[in-house]
């Protein structure tokens, strides 16, 4: 059957359908990006406010290569799907959209948690030389 799909255009491998991500709908039709906050690890992070509630979100917008780093991502928007606690920020939702994951989740106006905790170090350390 390789010898079809070689002929024919189609690639082999099938994309994995995913409970948790929405396929094929532009999320900027739902969410309007704000403003930018910075820089994460795979990509950037914009404030959203949800067109029809008001609701504010953090966007984090990454580019995906292929199939396998998609699942990759898939984790962690399974894990937060799962994790509904006070404590723990919440996901909104999740979108594949132009070669990107959209993930939208809780925002959270006191900033980056590693931000706010390097700042608690600082104070710290400038408490304990006095």
């Amino acid at each position: 059957m390789e010898w079809f799909s070689k002929l024919f255009g189609r690639s082999g491998k099938a994309k994995r359908e995913f409970p948790n991500l929405t396929r094929g709908k532009d999320p900027l039709e739902l969410w309007n990006k704000t403003g930018e906050l910075g820089d994460g690890a795979f990509g950037k992070v914009y404030k959203a406010e949800n067109r029809e509630t008001g609701v504010l979100a953090a966007l984090k917008r990454v580019p995906i290569q292929d199939e396998t780093e998609l699942e990759d991502f898939m984790v962690e928007i399974d894990i937060l799907t799962e994790c509904k606690h006070r404590n723990i920020v919440d996901l909104y939702q999740a979108f594949f959209h132009d070669s990107a994951l959209w993930i939208f989740i809780e925002f959270c106006a006191g900033g980056a948690v590693d931000d706010i905790i390097i700042g608690v170090l600082t104070l710290i350390n400038l408490i304990m030389c006095v």
